[in-house]
């Protein structure tokens, strides 16, 4: 590693947003940090995004999938490939700033122990779009969209500009690929505060997010798999006295008040607000819990063995992350 200007290896997911492309590239030819590479990974577009970008920028890496894997496996196929030693996961639709990337490794460089970093992210009219994710006493996800000046330890980066060092990557295992789409940026984070590392949203490092382009279609497909997503986390990422417990209350004293919260007050984004979840979807229906549901009794297995391995390397309890502030009592 070149202490003074590490390789950072920006990953960016593409399925049909080449109506994105030209902007987010576009900037990042401007950022002021210099030993960089991008790849490409495409998850099969039709729109002829990679022909645009062959012929735009041709110094990038494309890598093309034969469907659509979601999120979780192609950047992992992104991050098998990088050369880089820092990873920068950034979705298709951002605009970034000149500095975002040497706001971001200066802080990993000062601090072996913080593994993961966000950028502050605004939407297009420069309001905020998330300053971190926490989630709460029963597992909820929530997203800040509290204005902040100074660095703010949270539990998980946004996976729309995260960067995180590739060792660290390799040691957690990467995104889970069960996940396919949703939170799975969330559960990488949540581990590696259990494995004893910090993530820590940088405001510095600017990066302007549209958000939602690619799975605001997606409909009940996107409700099943957050739905399943968020109780794959509880089993796996809790120790096991609290994933019972709190999956209990959930479906029997908080599920009601969760749902509701995350129906009707999730973009609400006034000062302080903790929001549930990071992108619109549709009030899942019945079959896509009843999905949710099954597929968790199908992969409990898994879950399991994924459990018993996030254990064995347990550094911080869930009583020492609540002491932290990043796992919360409460959503106020």
């Amino acid at each position: 590693m070149n202490k003074n200007t590490p390789l950072v290896s920006i990953i960016i997911v593409n399925y049909n947003g080449k109506k994105f492309l030209d902007d987010c590239f576009d900037t990042l030819q401007k950022i002021t940090y210099s030993n960089f590479e991008i790849i490409l990974i495409d998850n099969n577009s039709t729109d002829n995004s990679i022909e645009f970008i062959k012929n735009r920028y041709p110094s990038t890496i494309i890598i093309k999938l034969e469907k659509n894997y979601g999120f979780a496996y192609p950047n992992n196929v992104g991050a098998k490939n990088a050369k880089g030693d820092f990873l920068l996961f950034l979705n298709n639709d951002t605009k970034v700033h000149p500095d975002f990337i040497s706001e971001m490794v200066d802080v990993l460089k000062k601090d072996s122990k913080i593994a993961i970093c966000q950028s502050m992210l605004l939407k297009p009219d420069g309001g905020i779009d998330s300053s971190g994710d926490f989630v709460d006493h029963l597992g909820g996800v929530y997203s800040s969209k509290e204005q902040i000046h100074d660095i703010r330890e949270i539990l998980s980066a946004r996976g729309a500009s995260m960067m995180i060092r590739k060792e660290i990557f390799n040691k957690l295992k990467g995104f889970d690929e069960k996940f396919f789409v949703s939170f799975e940026d969330v559960d990488l984070g949540w581990r590696a505060w259990i494995f004893g590392y910090k993530v820590v949203v940088i405001p510095n490092s600017i990066v302007y997010h549209v958000g939602a382009q690619t799975t605001k279609k997606m409909g009940n497909e996107l409700s099943f798999h957050g739905f399943k997503n968020l109780l794959a986390m509880k089993i796996t990422n809790f120790e096991p006295k609290f994933a019972i417990k709190n999956i209990f209350l959930f479906f029997i004293l908080g599920g009601i008040k969760m749902l509701k919260i995350m129906f009707d007050y999730r973009f609400k984004g006034t000062t302080n607000v903790l929001t549930f979840e990071k992108t619109p979807v549709s009030k899942p229906s019945i079959r896509s819990i009843l999905r949710g549901i099954f597929w968790i009794f199908g992969n409990y297995r898994y879950l399991i063995h994924k459990q018993k391995w996030i254990n064995s390397h347990r550094v911080f309890c869930t009583p020492d992350l609540q002491k932290k502030n990043v796992i919360r009592n409460s959503i106020s």
